[in-house]
């Protein structure tokens, strides 16, 4: 698969099959991963890949820390997205519960919706990322670099994935389920495995914004 392929294919899949994702696929894809390019080469991604029943138990871990609804994620997530951001988030969430055919009104059905993130769409492998908490914005835009680059190895191996800012809401239940250092910020989870095409959110599609948008060419 090439790169556009790659791009153009990737996209959040919110609902997995059982089958485990063998150790050397996952080496490979984190190991491409670690080519992202980083600030002087500093590499500040650490990472937790839990599978198996260390999988399991930092699901129940988080199942369990969700039903206190006391969220405390390391990064705030923002408190408002002004224009035109909050377009385009809600209408990522009216795609998302239109698949899934949860009105609006549903309380319950959209708090299940909610519950299922942290069951990581039942993904067989679950990554934690976090960084120094000395470091700041610079470390985090290197993340961002490896996150990209770890969700196109894995688009390339046939692997789904889904990006999760929910998964490090709860960080000391994480922290105790794997054993993580506290001098570590949790940022984000990824889940990994292969799509279950039955899965009704699995039908959700975004669209993104024309080029112009976002981004300004300056010739003179």
């Amino acid at each position: 698969m090439d790169l556009a392929t790659a791009v153009a294919t990737r996209r959040s899949v919110r609902g997995f099959r059982p089958d485990p994702v063998p150790r050397a696929t996952l080496e490979r894809i984190l190991g491409t991963a670690q080519q992202a390019p980083s600030w002087c080469n500093i590499q500040p991604w650490r990472v937790w890949v839990a599978t198996g029943p260390a999988r399991d138990r930092l699901v129940a871990a988080l199942a369990a820390a969700f039903e206190t609804g006391a969220l405390e994620p390391d990064v705030p997530f923002p408190a408002a997205y002004p224009p035109p951001y909050d377009r385009h988030r809600k209408e990522c969430g009216k795609a998302l519960y239109g698949a899934m055919g949860v009105a609006r009104d549903d309380a319950p059905g959209r708090l299940d919706a909610w519950r299922r993130n942290f069951a990581a769409f039942d993904a067989p492998a679950i990554a934690l990322c976090g960084i120094d908490r000395r470091f700041g914005l610079h470390a985090a835009l290197d993340v961002g670099c490896w996150l990209q680059t770890l969700l196109l190895a894995a688009t390339a191996e046939g692997l789904s994935t889904c990006a999760q800012a929910s998964l490090a809401t709860f960080p000391a239940a994480a922290r105790a389920a794997l054993e993580i250092p506290g001098d570590l910020m949790l940022l984000f989870g990824v889940a990994i495995g292969w799509e279950d095409d039955a899965v009704a959110a699995n039908a959700c599609r975004t669209e993104r914004s024309p080029l112009g948008e976002n981004v300004v060419f300056v010739e003179s």
